[in-house]
C-alpha cells in the first residue's frame, strides 16, 4: 500500500525543484532563447503534474477542487516540448514554426474535452473527489470528456514513445553527421542523450505498467511516481551541469559576448572587452584563413580546427560568426562549400561527377545535407541551378 503522506511530500518537493529550474531558465538568463523556453515548458509540465498530484495525495485538493484534472492535458505537453527542444538545439532554431502547432493539438483537444468539467461548481468536484478517496477506481471510471481517463493514459504513453523514437533518431543522425565535436558540443550532446534516455525509460515503464496492471487505480500511482523520479533525475543533471541550465544557444555559451560585439560595432566603447579593431581583425583572420586554405573542403572540418589555425578563442569565434555573419559555424562553412560548387559546376573536371560527387568534392558528408544546404543558399536544387546556368 502506498503511503500517501510520503508521496505528497515527494510530489511537492519535485514541484518546488522544478519551479526553481523553470525560473532560472526564464528569468536568470540575460537572454531568453527559444530552446530555453521549450525546456522550461517541458519541465513546468512535469512540475505542474507533481503539484496537482501532491494536492490529491495530501487531501488538500478538497480545499482547491478546481485543480482537479487540470494536469491531465498538461501531460500531453511533455513529449512534444521535449522533442522540439532537442530539435531546436541540434538545428539551432531561433523561432517557433507555425507548423509546430500540430504538436500541441492533443493537449489542446483534451483541454477542450474537459472544459465543461472545468466549469462545474466546486461542490460537484468535491463530491467526486470524496467518492474517489473512498474508491480510487472511480477516478478512472469517470467520463468527464469523450474518452475515459484510462484511455488517455494509454494515449499519453503511446504518443510519448513515438516522440522518444523521433527524438532519439534526431540525436543519432546528428552524431553520425558530425563526428568531430568540440568539448562544449560533446557536453550538449551528452545532456540531450541523458534527457532522451530518461524520457524513454519513463514511457517504457508506463507501458509495462499499463500492460501488466490489474488494478486500475495503480496506473495513476505509477504515472505520478515514475514522472516524479524522472523529473528529479533531470533536475539533478541540470544542477550538475550549469552551462546547460543557464542556456544553450547555437552550441555556444557566448550569447552575452555576441551582444557585446553588436554594441561595439555601433559605438567604439573603451569599456567593452572587444575593441572595434579586434573585431575587424577577427573578420580578416577568419576570411583569409577560409579563402586561402579552403578548409571547408575537408568533410571533418570543425570549429575547433578553425580555433587552432586562427588563434581566436572558441567563445569569441562562435559569437563573432553568429553575430557578424548572422549564421552559425556550419552555416558559414556550408555557404563557402556552395560557393565552391557554383564556381566549378560547369568545369571540365566536374563534367562526369554526379550531384552526390559534387557535394563530396566540396566537403559535404552526405547527399541529403548537400541538397538541403544548396537549396537553402540558392533557393533551388543543384540540378535546377545547373540547368538554369546552362540555359544562360
Amino acid at each position: 500500500m502506498i503511503n500517501s503522506e510520503l508521496v505528497s511530500i515527494f510530489c511537492f518537493s519535485s514541484f518546488l525543484l522544478g519551479l526553481v529550474i523553470v525560473l532560472i531558465l526564464i528569468f536568470v538568463n540575460r537572454k531568453l532563447t527559444y530552446s530555453n523556453l521549450l525546456l522550461a515548458l517541458c519541465i513546468f509540465s512535469f512540475a505542474f503534474l507533481m503539484f496537482v498530484s501532491g494536492l490529491i495525495y495530501s487531501g488538500f485538493i478538497i480545499k482547491m477542487p478546481h485543480f482537479f484534472r487540470t494536469a491531465s492535458p498538461v501531460i500531453y505537453l511533455i513529449a512534444p516540448t521535449a522533442f522540439l527542444y532537442v530539435r531546436s538545439v541540434l538545428n539551432e532554431e531561433r523561432t517557433f514554426r507555425l507548423l509546430d502547432l500540430i504538436h500541441f493539438l492533443p493537449a489542446f483537444l483534451h483541454f477542450l474535452e474537459l472544459l465543461p468539467f472545468y466549469m462545474e461548481s466546486a461542490e460537484t468536484k468535491i463530491r467526486i473527489l470524496e467518492t474517489i478517496f473512498i474508491n480510487p477506481d472511480y477516478s478512472l471510471a469517470l467520463h468527464e470528456g469523450v474518452l475515459p481517463e484510462n484511455m488517455h493514459a494509454i494515449l499519453k504513453t503511446g504518443i510519448g514513445l513515438i516522440y522518444f523514437v523521433s527524438q532519439f533518431s534526431l540525436i543519432r543522425n546528428y552524431s553520425k553527421e558530425y563526428t568531430n565535436l568540440d568539448p562544449y558540443q560533446e557536453k550538449v550532446i551528452s545532456w540531450l542523450k541523458w534527457f532522451t534516455l530518461v524520457l524513454g525509460i519513463l514511457y517504457s515503464l508506463l507501458l509495462i505498467g499499463l500492460l501488466n496492471n490489474d488494478e486500475a487505480y495503480i496506473i495513476q500511482n505509477l504515472l505520478t511516481i515514475t514522472i516524479g523520479i524522472s523529473l528529479l533525475i533531470l533536475l539533478g543533471y541540470l544542477f550538475l551541469q550549469p552551462q546547460i541550465l543557464y542556456g544553450i544557444a547555437d552550441f555556444s555559451d557566448s550569447e552575452n559576448l555576441a551582444e557585446e560585439i553588436l554594441s561595439q560595432a555601433k559605438t567604439d566603447n573603451p569599456n567593452l572587452t572587444l575593441s572595434l579593431e579586434l573585431i575587424n581583425n577577427y573578420r580578416q583572420r577568419i576570411e583569409e584563413y577560409i579563402e586561402t586554405e579552403k578548409p571547408y573542403l575537408e568533410s571533418g572540418f570543425r570549429m575547433q580546427d578553425m580555433v587552432k589555425e586562427t588563434g581566436i578563442p572558441r567563445h569569441h569565434l562562435s559569437a563573432f560568426i553568429n553575430t557578424y555573419y548572422e549564421k552559425n559555424f556550419n552555416g558559414l562553412i556550408n555557404e563557402y562549400r556552395i560557393k565552391y560548387i557554383k564556381e566549378n559546376i560547369h568545369s571540365k573536371e566536374w563534367s562526369n561527377l554526379s550531384l552526390e560527387g559534387m557535394g563530396m568534392e566540396a566537403g559535404f558528408k552526405s547527399r541529403s545535407t548537400f541538397l538541403s544546404a544548396f537549396k537553402k543558399e540558392t533557393g533551388m536544387t543543384p540540378s535546377a541551378f545547373q540547368e538554369k546556368r546552362s540555359q544562360n
